[in-house]
């Protein structure tokens, strides 16, 4: 059982555990066409960030890669641009894989939470 829990809670299962939810309430609320909530649009992108930020830590941990001086900034402003390129730099072409996977659940989520909505809407 603790082998489970140390899994779920490490950086890489929380980010896919917390694209899925809030890619599946976006893409229900976005197909009901209502805005999401307005604590949504706050806390999702500082979570995102923050998750993001823990993954690269321990990854870049394990890897031996230093950090800059002010990786919350840096996160903050440019990561759609580190992320990929941490990855090519650490796992090579074996990045595309872990690009595609984010990619796939950030689309799949999202388009289950539109089959959610068309399915309990009369």
């Amino acid at each position: 059982m603790t082998h489970f829990l140390w899994q779920i809670t490490s950086p890489t299962a929380l980010l896919c555990i917390y694209l899925f939810i809030t890619q599946t309430i976006a893409g229900f609320y976005l197909s009901r066409g209502v805005e999401l909530p307005a604590t949504y649009t706050f806390l999702y992108p500082l979570a995102l960030i923050w998750i993001i930020g823990w993954w690269l830590e321990k990854d870049s941990q394990r890897h031996g890669v230093a950090w800059v001086l002010d990786m919350g900034l840096f996160l903050a402003i440019a990561w759609p641009f580190i992320m990929p390129y941490y990855l090519f730099k650490t796992r090579g072409v074996r990045a595309l894989l872990a690009i595609i996977a984010f990619v796939a659940i950030y689309l799949l989520a999202f388009v289950i939470g539109v089959a959610l909505y068309a399915l309990f809407t009369p």
